[in-house]
């Protein structure tokens, strides 16, 4: 009976940070951190290649406008905060050369510098928001560090996946900012991490709350149109780095939709990365 609870542990579902702090994950991908305006976008799964490129001055201002039709409530401003990582996003994949990333993971993206894994897109959707929380633009929230589920027992269905977060400063909810199943551009979900990518319901341990608590999300109908993409790539050198042990744990690519996929979708049929 011993042994088949240890199995049971071993194999089962769970939920965790990535990391008291968000330096402790950039720490163990050796990941840059921003630096000011310049953001070193990881690619080539796990971080492996950094470029390096600098939001301009006119497009911070852009991302204030955005974020500042959200300033009403701390959804209103998740909504906004969507919209704005898309654009940075966009901006950044654009010039760096990872905006023609295949949503997912596949074999063949491992080490190729213009592809990116769920490691990847969460470290730099993470590095977006500490751009704008560096100039203030959140007012309901704060950027939090890597979250991260798995449950070995679906396979690659379970793999595991990581999302940055933010944190809504009122209520202390998590909510996790995940674009990996979507194209360069798209606005990421922003759900709350008991709902994310595997429903906590569904997990053995390492879940605080049941997602039962939460109250049903609205759906978003919002049309999202195609970013235009400016900014400038720092222009100094960018070397690719050695290959790390975390890297290249890859799966089947899955196709991604066009609108931004619910959290039961992707508990039920999307595929995960590491």
């Amino acid at each position: 009976m011993f042994a088949a609870a240890f199995v049971a542990v071993c194999v089962g579902g769970c939920a965790y940070s990535g990391g008291k702090t968000i330096d402790a994950h950039f720490s163990r991908y050796k990941a840059r951190l921003p630096e000011g305006n310049r953001v070193f976008v990881c690619s080539a799964y796990g971080c492996r290649t950094q470029t390096p490129f600098r939001f301009e001055p006119a497009d911070i201002e852009e991302v204030r406008t955005v974020m500042a039709k959200g300033a009403a409530s701390p959804a209103a401003e998740r909504e906004a905060a969507r919209k704005a990582i898309a654009m940075m996003g966009a901006r950044a994949d654009k010039a760096v050369g990872t905006d023609k990333d295949r949503p997912g993971d596949d074999m063949l993206g491992n080490g190729d510098p213009g592809q990116m894994d769920c490691v990847d897109v969460a470290t730099n959707l993470t590095s977006y928001m500490m751009v704008m929380e560096r100039h203030k633009l959140f007012k309901h929230h704060t950027v939090g560090p890597m979250f991260i589920k798995e449950d070995l027992r679906r396979g690659f269905d379970g793999w595991t996946h990581y999302a940055g977060t933010m944190i809504e400063n009122g209520s202390g909810q998590k909510f996790a900012v995940d674009g990996w199943l979507l194209a360069s551009g798209k606005p990421p979900e922003i759900v709350e991490v008991e709902r994310w990518y595997i429903d906590n319901d569904d997990l053995l341990f390492g879940a605080k709350a049941t997602t039962s608590s939460l109250k049903p999300q609205p759906a978003d109908n919002t049309k999202q149109g195609d970013p235009i993409v400016t900014g400038s790539i720092d222009k100094k050198a960018t070397k690719a780095k050695e290959p790390i042990a975390e890297a290249g744990n890859a799966k089947p690519k899955t196709k991604a939709s066009s609108t931004t996929p619910t959290a039961a979708a992707k508990a039920t049929s999307a595929t995960s990365s590491q």
